[in-house]
């Protein structure tokens, strides 16, 4: 071969990958992942309502309600991306939110003028310990302690009463 044929064939060799990568970049969300147009239910998937909370977690969300309900709004499973803002731009921006992504905090109380989230009540059930799950709420707190928010841990096995909650969260009543 001449070194006209091989400069010829490299020449060819990187517009076929252009073109390739360019084909890529183009017509990449238009693949099964990312169909354009309004979603459409699959034939055969049925979707049916579930409950929000399990019944401990919709105790303690009303026992903390009560306890709270003159000082903070209240909510409940929020998603960690809803409430920390996720500052530095570029690659370990992306990293964070992605792995912040489907986390969820079990209740956030809000300080209504404000709309700062003053605490993260995280719901523990001792009998499920799943390492997993228990590595999980340990990223949450660190996540969620990061940005100087207060969390606190209740048992979803304790019994706690209204008072209790309140001297917790720091809300109690000063005794006279």
């Amino acid at each position: 071969m001449t070194e006209g044929s091989i400069d010829s064939w490299f020449i060819g060799l990187v517009g076929v990958l252009l073109a390739l990568l360019l084909w890529r970049i183009v017509f990449a969300g238009t693949g099964k992942g990312g169909q354009a147009g309004p979603f459409s239910l699959p034939s055969g998937v049925t979707l049916t309502p579930k409950a929000f909370l399990s019944d401990t977690e919709l105790l303690l969300y009303n026992l903390i309600r009560m306890a709270v309900q003159d000082r903070y709004l209240v909510f409940a499973k929020v998603p960690l991306l809803s409430i920390l803002a996720v500052e530095p731009e570029g690659e370990s921006r992306k990293q964070v939110l992605r792995h912040l992504a489907l986390k969820r905090a079990d209740i956030v109380l809000v300080h209504p003028g404000t709309r700062m989230i003053e605490q993260v009540v995280q719901i523990e059930d001792e009998q499920a310990p799943n390492p997993e799950e228990k590595a999980k709420r340990r990223e949450i707190q660190r996540a969620v302690q990061a940005a100087g928010i207060k969390t606190t841990t209740l048992h979803a096995q304790s019994r706690y009463t209204v008072g209790q909650l309140e001297e917790l969260f720091g809300v109690s009543e000063p005794e006279s």
